[in-house]
């Protein structure tokens, strides 16, 4: 059964499919350095690495920004690039923001193979207050680049932001084998990657950790779990955890402190799994979380997810307007 979901999670869309040439550049607008003229259009500014416990800020500046189509809206946006390298194994999370409380300048994250790629990984925006954020556990050792971009050009998408990456917790091998499983309990602690305002709750933050596994085409695992405290359990295609892309299938649990959540998502794939408290807590948080072999489908409910943007779900409506 398909289901509205919680602020981050989606609902059934319509994708547009956008051809983008993008042509790599450095010497572009960074730390309040100004350029005489802008670099031509459809052009990534390169502004290096971006590695774990990195907290950096750039400007947008219409005088020497860096312009792309952007792969997603198909928009004009700003947009600077940074390479990451990754671990296979290891999990990670990607945030950014403005740095000078600009509602209007609308953050996205773009992942991509390279900065001059035209196919995307991953990708999330959101509006102030709240941060885009990806967050995976690499599949593989491999380096890839992330694209900090506002949603268009316009003049509220002008000024300072932050991008941040942080190195999470996983707390278990990656399942691989359909026969593989995992039980494991654990708690959330203050050391723990924290997931910002708005992705699991509109009005709080969580901690959260992270599982990988694989799902052969046709099969179905699923988790089961209990907690302190009420939980959000979220299932996504590495790297597209969220679900924003055409085609993403994902699951989630919401706000409950105990339950089961079968997933079948139909096509062979590896998963990130995100176990993260619903709201932000200071003592620590015990849970115990298991994942089983992979079996044949039932007929178990499941909260589905479908490539729409979080903002536009009914229930990311509904706590704007609270």
């Amino acid at each position: 059964m398909i289901s509205a979901l919680s602020s981050r999670f989606f609902a059934f869309a319509a994708a547009a499919t956008v051809a983008v040439a993008v042509a790599a550049t450095s010497g572009c607008l960074g730390n309040g350095i100004t350029n005489t003229s802008p670099p031509p259009a459809d052009t990534v500014c390169t502004k290096g690495a971006l590695k774990v416990g990195d907290s950096l800020s750039y400007i947008f500046d219409a005088a020497n920004g860096c312009r792309i189509v952007d792969l997603f809206s198909a928009e004009t946006t700003f947009a600077n690039s940074f390479s990451l390298a990754l671990t296979s194994g290891t999990g990670y999370l990607i945030t950014m923001g403005t740095t000078d409380s600009n509602p209007y300048l609308r953050p996205s994250l773009e992942l991509t193979a390279t900065d001059t790629s035209k196919t995307l990984l991953a990708y999330d925006t959101y509006y102030w207050r709240q941060q885009a954020v990806l967050t995976f556990v690499a599949d593989s050792t491999v380096n890839l680049n992330v694209r900090a971009a506002t949603v268009d050009t316009l003049a509220g998408d002008l000024g300072q932001y932050f991008i941040k990456m942080q190195q999470c917790r996983v707390p278990a091998a990656r399942l691989v084998a359909s026969t593989d499983t995992v039980t494991h309990s654990d708690s959330l602690t203050k050391a723990d990657c924290l997931m910002p305002l708005s992705d699991f709750n509109s009005n709080d933050s969580s901690r959260v950790q992270l599982y990988s596994m694989h799902i052969d085409a046709g099969q179905a695992r699923t988790l089961t779990y209990s907690a302190s405290r009420p939980m959000v359990i979220l299932i996504g295609p590495t790297y597209d955890t969220f679900a924003s892309l055409p085609g993403s299938l994902g699951a989630d649990s919401i706000n409950s402190s105990s339950g089961s959540l079968e997933f079948s998502p139909g096509t062979a794939r590896d998963y990130t799994v995100v176990v993260g408290t619903y709201a932000f807590a200071t003592a620590s948080v015990p849970y115990s979380l298991s994942i089983s072999a992979e079996h044949a489908p039932t007929m178990q409910r499941m909260r589905l997810r479908r490539s729409l943007p979080k903002h536009e779900t009914p229930m990311a409506l509904r706590a704007r307007q609270r």
